[in-house]
């Protein structure tokens, strides 16, 4: 039989992709990446392009990177999405980088872990009339994954407390943080003098330190952080981790990279065996390409795209169903005295405690954000120059002073809540296309009523917070209304049963054996933690899967 190109075909260049190229490629596998996006311009160049753009979206530092794009990324929620009938509470509102290192160029950094009752929601919690169905336990649990958490952390270099997150909510840690942790700002401290240790509704408040792949010290050849402000959209010295620092690492290991090239197909045997991959090019050729393995980690929203393209992996109907983000609402005041925001990371510390307990047999759990940007989501400090020489004719030391008096009291709290899986928030083809000629995706997603109540909870909670501190000028928006947390999630579940699930606990398709699906696309429920470590503890794990299945050893040992 004539040999196959690859032994290993990856597409999407992402963290998922990254981590599963450099771990087969470093064990001696012929590796392909092939990704949408490219690397060009280089990060000193965006950082200008950021500073210079009018508008300051996630996507602006990119926007020059893909002005020669047939398929750019989306920057709002209906530039590129098909949402027909999205209303103000039906529209899903996150989006995604199409870049080499995928959305990690502009995440957060956040990385706190699933717990383990996250993966137990219906055995836990279920058995209410009103408890969704879609709440189901993972084929794999907390344990499981433990060993790959710590060595996902290691990979990535997460900073963080071993104290303060030391069997959170029944959910241990074998290893220590691989740094300590990003220091608090001052008005994380501050605000914890007020609130650590009262309750509301019977919940303790305590502020922790937010476990972060953001290096405090100089760590793999990176610098530690310098407290730019900007990790969102873009760490302009490379101190926040994100995916093209293992694509890096795949290539030095001997992998390849195919960049600018879009996969429209995917091609199986007679045998149900996926082993041809078809792509269209930026510059209008066309190809395909031949693997023994063949790996989909192009996130929750091209991947299921994908898949129905190409008629594959969905035996069960679940491609493309149980489409998920997490609730996202930022909430603003004015605290009583200066806090001196702007400074640092956008966010270090967190509470932890409306994560889990029983109320989530009947409403979500949510995380809250302590933040460190002051009012910039409603547009400051631009706005408040506007509003202080417009309505307030100052200028000169007058307007400095009005201006360094409001800016350094500015607090912003913000919560992530979990979202339930319902099947008919779902991505499916459009008839309208791309440049390219394909499908764009059609979106359905309305919050489930499970969600929206822990939403309207997580709301209350903010205000009480605001209340402690003594803050005026409170803004907690509608108790229901939300924001996307750029958290793409679902759509290709993992389950015991090929009839109702997509993948297999070790991301291997039902359907085809030399199938994989990694990303936070395979999760069955979200938590409310943010998604990305828990995904590249998939993805490691699924490496070693991978190199089972090749005949060779794709990770070194880990210690459970």
């Amino acid at each position: 039989m004539k040999p196959r190109d690859f032994d290993v075909v990856v597409v999407g260049a992402g963290i998922a992709g990254g981590m599963v190229a450099y771990r087969l490629a470093t064990a001696g596998a012929r590796v392909l990446m092939i990704e949408a996006g490219g690397r060009n311009p280089p990060r000193f160049q965006m950082v200008g392009m950021y500073a210079t753009a009018a508008n300051k979206t996630l996507h602006s530092p990119y926007v020059e990177a893909e002005s020669d794009l047939k398929a750019p990324s989306p920057d709002g929620p209906n530039d590129y999405y098909d949402q027909p009938q999205a209303g103000p509470g039906q529209a899903y509102k996150s989006t995604y980088e199409r870049r080499t290192g995928g959305s990690t160029w502009h995440w957060l950094g956040h990385t706190p872990r699933m717990l383990r009752s996250d993966f137990q929601m219906q055995s836990r919690y279920g058995g209410r009339q009103d408890f969704p169905a879609g709440l189901v336990d993972w084929p794999t649990s907390y344990d499981d994954l433990e060993p790959w958490y710590c060595e996902a952390e290691r990979e990535m270099g997460v900073a963080g407390s071993d104290e303060e997150w030391q069997g959170l909510f029944d959910s241990p840690r074998s290893k220590p943080f691989p740094m300590s942790m990003i220091w608090p700002s001052y008005s994380d401290t501050w605000i914890a003098e007020r609130i650590n240790g009262k309750k509301f509704e019977g919940i303790e408040y305590r502020v922790r330190s937010t476990p972060s792949a953001r290096n405090s010290e100089l760590y793999d050849g990176r610098p530690p952080c310098a407290g730019n402000s900007i990790c969102v959209p873009l760490c302009p010295i490379g101190a926040k981790y994100d995916g093209s620092v293992h694509v890096a690492k795949a290539i030095a290991a001997g992998a390849s990279l195919w960049e600018r090239c879009v996969v429209s197909k995917l091609d199986k045997d007679k045998d149900d065996l996926v082993h041809t991959v078809e792509f269209l090019s930026y510059g209008g050729g066309k190809g395909s390409v031949t693997a023994d393995i063949v790996v989909l980690t192009a996130h929750a929203i091209e991947t299921p795209k994908l898949l129905l393209m190409s008629g594959l992996a969905n035996k069960s109907d679940q491609v493309g169903r149980n489409l998920m983000d997490h609730l996202s609402k930022s909430t603003f005041g004015v605290a009583p005295e200066k806090l001196f925001p702007f400074r640092g990371p956008p966010s270090t510390s967190g509470i932890e405690s409306f994560r889990d307990g029983e109320f989530r047999r009947q409403r979500a759990g949510f995380r809250v954000s302590l933040n460190n940007d002051g009012w910039s989501r409603k547009g400051s400090p631009s706005a408040e120059i506007i509003d202080l020489v417009t309505n307030q004719k100052l200028i000169g030391t007058d307007l400095q002073t009005a201006l360094f008096e409001r800016i350094t009291r500015q607090v912003r709290l913000s919560c992530s809540v979990e979202v339930a899986p319902d099947a008919s928030n779902r991505v499916v083809l459009s008839d309208k296309t791309d440049a390219l000629g394909l499908p764009r995706p059609k979106l359905t997603f309305t919050p489930p009523d499970y969600s929206l109540r822990g939403l309207a909870q997580a709301t209350k909670t903010l205000g009480d917070m605001f209340r402690l501190i003594n803050a005026t000028e409170v803004a907690l928006g509608e108790p229901t209304a939300y924001d996307g947390a750029g958290h793409i999630m679902g759509t290709c579940r993992m389950g015991s049963s090929p009839n109702s699930s997509v993948v297999d606990s070790h991301c291997r398709s039902h359907d085809h054996r030399n199938l994989f699906i990694v990303g936070s696309s395979v999760f069955p429920t979200v938590g409310s933690p943010n998604p990305t470590l828990t995904l590249a503890a998939l993805a490691l794990r699924t490496a070693e899967e991978i190199g089972k299945q090749l005949g060779i050893k794709a990770k070194p040992h880990v210690q459970a």
